[in-house]
């Protein structure tokens, strides 16, 4: 829910898009399990932390290196110390979760990891998740039986020392499983709405998109157990949602299992599922009448900036922005006061860059998104360029 090499986040997913983790968590699934030992911080925090495959990228760099190597005890220690009094609810988990990410994006607690800037508490959880599973995808129906390696000892209090590797016996990564067929390293898109077609192409089938570089000519894209027409490109391979499948799928809200098909030697690989969210509720227009395209702004970020400063700059000196809000068009534009800015809809909400010039002087600056094709305009709030 990128467009993000090889961060493909479908559960640790703060809106990817190329200015990198600008919004807050997805949802997480509903964890109703006993507790377990594992990371030491509950059965709800482990299954969830064994459920976000593609952070593996991030994750590596931050175990390994970044800035300087984060062993498995201080990073346990430091979520422990964040997330206590919400470690045994998957909901109360859940939106702490989010809530960490608004504030360290608010308090610029962020770190910057191969080019993405990021918040500390998605970098702290990827290189967690790395020390316990290294690159191994966990299959998301196996994932109530799989636990962190008992090999990673951990942090009884938020003021544990982080010991050395000697010292700590952390854990070493297990090898990953070869892929059946080929790696898949990205693909998308992975959520829609009920009813919404979603990368539609010119015959009007929903596009899904797969980097799989060395992909066999003969292999099939399965959605929902049904074989879909697939293109092998030099990087991977093209589907979607066709005909039937199409209506049926968007249809339904749900999670529809995704996987690579040889029919030579008759096996499949799973990749992942496309998540069809029940239809969202639609936002109020100021004469009462209900918009379209758009549902309503829940949280947007940053709202004000010092004059000359990009807050959540980005690598090119722009301010990164986002809004959450759970539907939105494509062909977006974000209206920064006189100026229309491209702006990118993303599986949570709408991402956008604002240049530094236009952040030069202090003034209040009303926002809105904006629909091209219609030309319907969402208000959102008042921006604060401060002296």
């Amino acid at each position: 829910m990128i467009t993000r090499r090889d961060l493909c986040v479908a559960a640790l997913a703060a809106g990817v898009t190329a200015t990198g983790f600008l919004a807050p968590w997805s949802d997480l699934r509903d964890y109703l399990l006993p507790a377990s030992d594992g990371s030491g911080l509950g059965r709800t925090f482990d299954l969830m932390l064994a459920d976000l495959d593609g952070t593996q990228g991030v994750g590596r760099l931050v175990a390994e290196g970044w800035p300087a190597k984060g062993e498995a005890n201080a990073l346990i220690a430091r979520l422990e110390e964040r997330l206590e009094g919400h470690l045994r609810d998957p909901s109360a988990l859940q939106a702490r979760l989010g809530e960490l990410v608004r504030e360290d994006f608010s308090a610029d607690r962020t770190c910057r990891v191969d080019g993405w800037l990021l918040s500390q508490t998605e970098c702290d959880l990827a290189g967690l998740r790395w020390h316990f599973f290294g690159n191994a995808a966990v299959p998301k129906q196996a994932s109530a039986d799989v636990q962190p390696s008992a090999a990673a000892p951990a942090a009884t209090t938020a003021a544990a020392a982080a010991p050395s590797d000697t010292e700590s016996g952390a854990a070493q990564a297990p090898a990953a499983a070869p892929p059946a067929i080929v790696e898949v390293t990205d693909w998308g898109p992975r959520t829609t709405e009920q009813g919404s077609r979603f990368n539609v192409q010119p015959d009007g089938h929903s596009g899904l998109w797969f980097v799989a570089p060395g992909v066999p000519s003969w292999i099939k894209i399965r959605i929902d157990g049904q074989e879909s027409p697939t293109t092998i490109t030099e990087n991977g391979l093209t589907s979607g949602l066709f005909g039937s499948l199409q209506d049926r799928l968007l249809a339904t809200p749900g999670n529809y299992r995704i996987e690579l098909y040889d029919p030579v030697k008759d096996i499949a690989q799973p990749i992942g599922e496309l998540v069809v969210r029940p239809f969202s509720e639609r936002a109020v227009r100021p004469d009462g009448s209900r918009s379209a395209v758009f549902c309503p702004v829940t949280s947007w970020g940053p709202t004000e900036t010092t004059a000359g400063t990009a807050a959540n700059a980005q690598p090119d000196g722009a301010q990164g922005m986002w809004f959450l809000l759970p539907c939105a068009p494509n062909n977006l534009q974000l209206v920064f006061g006189d100026d229309r800015l491209p702006a990118t809809r993303t599986d949570r909400g709408v991402t956008a860059r604002v240049p530094l010039a236009l952040l030069g002087s202090p003034r209040s600056v009303p926002l809105k998104l904006r629909h091209e094709r219609s030309g319907e305009e969402l208000a959102v709030g008042i921006f604060e360029i401060r002296p």
